[in-house]
């Protein structure tokens, strides 16, 4: 199972609801339009199909991998610290 980070600018209420939900469907939200995902390799394909489907042509997504090839410790306030993988954006 693959670690991403999903986000999205959607304008419509009604879509980006969709969005919200069937994103709950994959992992946890972060902040409002931002999402932690889990996926199998074999999973992706259906999910971009089906999110495709959800999303019109004005809308912004972005699925983001997480590289678990090291963690990295970060700070946090208010909150106990935790640490996360690493992430390498190309």
């Amino acid at each position: 199972m693959s670690l991403y980070i999903a986000s999205y600018d959607i304008s419509d209420d009604r879509r980006r609801t969709r969005v919200a939900r069937y994103l709950l469907q994959y992992g946890s939200r972060l902040q409002k339009s931002v999402y932690e995902v889990f996926l199998d390799p074999d999973e992706l394909s259906e999910f971009r199909l089906e999110l495709g489907a959800l999303l019109a042509e004005r809308d912004e997504f972005a699925l983001i991998p997480v590289d678990e090839r090291g963690t990295r410790a970060t700070s946090s306030w208010q909150r106990e610290l935790a640490r996360f993988d690493a992430v390498i954006l190309v």
